[in-house]
């Protein structure tokens, strides 16, 4: 059985790799201009980027581009970055979709978002 008075212990562990907390720690990193800080943010939500990336360009190339750009945006906006508005990770993944955007203006992204709803199949 659970003792509900003992002390949480979670509080105490370190945070996860990838989590909230840790990326949020890189991004202040990244704001202050700590340029490793940015390559381990990188590391640490690229394969999102730009799996995202790819399901809305449909092109290798292209969203290799996009990513760039999106984290390219995310060093010179890190100071911007509140933390009440949402997760890291979300915001990161904003910076990208604005990306697109950038390179396709909305006709491109609707184009994008028709692929993804095709190949996706049924929910």
């Amino acid at each position: 059985m659970t003792d509900l008075l003992a002390p949480d212990t979670a509080a105490d562990e370190p945070a996860r790799p990838g989590s909230d907390a840790e990326l949020g720690a890189l991004l202040t990193a990244v704001a202050a201009g700590d340029r490793a800080a940015l390559a381990d943010l990188y590391d640490a939500t690229s394969a999102a980027a730009f799996g995202l990336a790819l399901r809305l360009t449909a092109n290798r190339a292209a969203a290799e581009e996009v990513v760039r750009e999106a984290f390219l945006t995310v060093w010179r906006d890190a100071r911007r970055y509140d933390p009440g508005a949402g997760p890291v990770r979300a915001w990161i993944l904003g910076h990208l979709r604005r990306c697109v955007l950038d390179r396709g203006g909305l006709a491109g992204l609707r184009e994008a978002l028709t692929r993804v709803r095709e190949t996706s199949g049924p929910a």
